[in-house]
């Protein structure tokens, strides 16, 4: 009698999907690339919105046949005015880093909760001692940094432009800008930078070398945001190494983002000096 034929049983479905990709250097770039296209398309959002209001108020007041020259009067007066420029930079941040976040999280689900990369280190940082040591490295690189820079500018000023809205923005607007720039824009940059950039990196050099260009890509980044002050660029890398090394060192992505709140916070401290001088 002729045994039965074994026919193999189907593949389930799991076992036909490939294991989720990992982030390379291109594809880290243009997580970089997508953060600040994200930071200029709500950008323009916010303006072209500002312009459809400020025409429509124009025409409604003096009538659509004459509405044209005020119209543009209202839309530079607005689009210039303090607390407009402000509440731009606060919707244009945060919308960037919302959905950054969501498309990270959707491209790459499965190096979220990794603790090392290629993983982005979402996960509790092994030593509770870590944190501390992120808010006094942020202290250290903010003094390091800052003399740096005033070493490099030779005495002059080096603007930045959240800081420049800050001191012109009313009480209400401040408080939110201090909140984008302590807790939002770590929480997107880190993700970004020290999350799938240096995953990527780390693919393909020493860790050393990966924290080391991550952090001159960090410091490059921000150059808009200090008026192309090249002057900027040591202490931003400073800042980026720090963050770097934090983040393998506490095998978690959370301490690099206290180290970078820290930073900013004291920034953000510096310019309530300023505007309460």
């Amino acid at each position: 009698m002729d045994s039965p034929v074994q026919v193999p049983e189907p593949a389930s479905p799991a076992s036909t999907i490939p294991p989720p990709g990992r982030p390379g250097i291109w594809s880290g770039l243009g997580v970089v690339a997508l953060y600040f296209a994200l930071q200029l398309g709500f950008g323009l959002l916010v303006g072209i919105a500002i312009g459809f209001y400020s025409a429509f108020k124009a025409g409604w007041v003096t009538g659509l046949w004459h509405a044209t020259p005020l119209a543009h009067a209202a839309i530079h007066a607005l689009m210039t005015h303090p607390d407009v420029a402000a509440t731009s930079a606060v919707v244009t941040i945060a919308g960037a880093v919302v959905v950054t976040w969501l498309l990270v999280r959707r491209f790459w689900p499965a190096q979220w909760r990794v603790a090392d990369p290629p993983g982005f280190g979402l996960v509790r940082a092994h030593a509770h001692g870590d944190y501390p040591i992120a808010v006094l490295l942020g202290i250290a690189v903010v003094l390091i940094g800052g003399a740096l820079r005033h070493l490099l500018a030779h005495g002059h000023p080096v603007p930045q432009n959240v800081g420049v809205l800050f001191g012109s923005a009313d009480t209400t607007l401040r408080v939110l800008l201090a909140l984008v720039a302590i807790v939002v824009a770590p929480l997107g940059e880190e993700l970004i930078f020290r999350g799938a950039l240096l995953s990527g990196f780390m693919r393909r050099m020493p860790a050393a070398w990966a924290v080391l260009a991550t952090a001159v890509i960090f410091g490059c980044a921000h150059l808009p945001d200090f008026k192309f002050a090249w002057y900027a660029i040591p202490s931003l890398v400073i800042v980026g190494i720090a963050l770097g090394w934090m983040r393998l060192y506490a095998h978690s992505l959370w301490p690099a983002v206290v180290l970078h709140a820290t930073n900013n916070a004291i920034a953000v401290f510096a310019w309530f000096v300023i505007v309460h001088r």
